[in-house]
């Protein structure tokens, strides 16, 4: 499976022009071969944890707009928005195959409370997991990657490559790279975190998205501009990683899930 990372710059406030962008960068992805073409945190409206703006429910223009995208280029499509759900507006990443249907949808389970995302978006509690051209992909979004916890019952739940939607700082972008590369070489799995760029009325933003191996090695990076980024993803590598280094069966989860285990004195 050949994963790409759209690293593009969202046109604030404006979905249809954002849309566009995705159009044209989902067409060049496929001529280059990619099956799933991953956009960052909140693309069409651009990340913004104190706004709900263009909130909308499976029948908005937003989703109609991925669908279509992933229906008219045959290809897998992660994008990010802002859904409206019975228990409030949350956070939300689309996984939508070549047929244009909806597969799976990931809503952030770690808010970002430094930036207020807590005050107006309610938190996912879900795991979601999707067969993508033959590779078992699972979905975090951004700030998720701080909290290692939640990878691991990705790796516990078959995942073999994940995908961060991200709107990393500049200022942070250490962080970033550091998070990305722990998750996956930690987990033995692939790991494909893409970053927006471009200045906002939040911040600013230096792109960086990559593609990590299941040993921790950065395979593709971009820079801080716009850019498609690629590589592929194979279930035989994590197999042999694993057997040559077999930290998973080593990993003590009787002494972890076991609260006895803990010295109360």
């Amino acid at each position: 499976m050949e994963v790409c990372l759209a690293q593009l710059a969202s046109v604030i406030d404006d979905p249809d022009a954002s849309l566009q962008k995705a159009d044209d960068a989902v067409s060049e992805a496929v001529c280059r071969g990619a099956d799933l073409i991953v956009f960052p945190e909140q693309f069409a409206t651009g990340w913004d944890p104190g706004s709900i703006r263009h909130a909308e429910g499976d029948d908005g223009p937003i989703i109609s707009g991925w669908r279509r995208i992933a229906e008219e280029y045959g290809a897998w499509i992660a994008g990010s928005h802002r859904e409206v759900s019975d228990g409030g507006v949350r956070n939300t990443t689309l996984l939508i195959d070549p047929d244009g249907t909806l597969k799976g949808r990931y809503a952030k389970i770690h808010l970002f409370t430094p930036g207020g995302e807590g005050e107006q978006y309610t938190a996912g509690d879900t795991f979601v997991i999707c067969d993508v051209a033959g590779i078992r992909v699972g979905c975090a979004i951004c700030y998720d990657l701080r909290f290692p916890e939640l990878f691991r019952r990705y790796a516990d739940r078959g995942a073999e490559c994940m995908i961060v939607p991200a709107a990393w700082p500049c200022s942070r972008l250490d962080h970033f790279h550091l998070f990305a590369r722990a998750r996956a070489v930690e987990n033995q799995f692939y790991l494909a975190a893409v970053c927006a760029t471009g200045r906002t009325p939040v911040d600013t933003y230096c792109g960086g998205s990559c593609i990590v191996d299941p040993t921790g090695e950065v395979i593709s990076r971009a820079g801080d501009g716009e850019a498609l980024i690629s590589a592929p993803i194979s279930s035989d590598q994590i197999q042999q990683v694993r057997e040559a280094f077999p930290m998973q069966r080593d990993l003590r989860r009787d002494i972890y899930m076991d609260r006895t285990s803990y010295n109360r004195e």
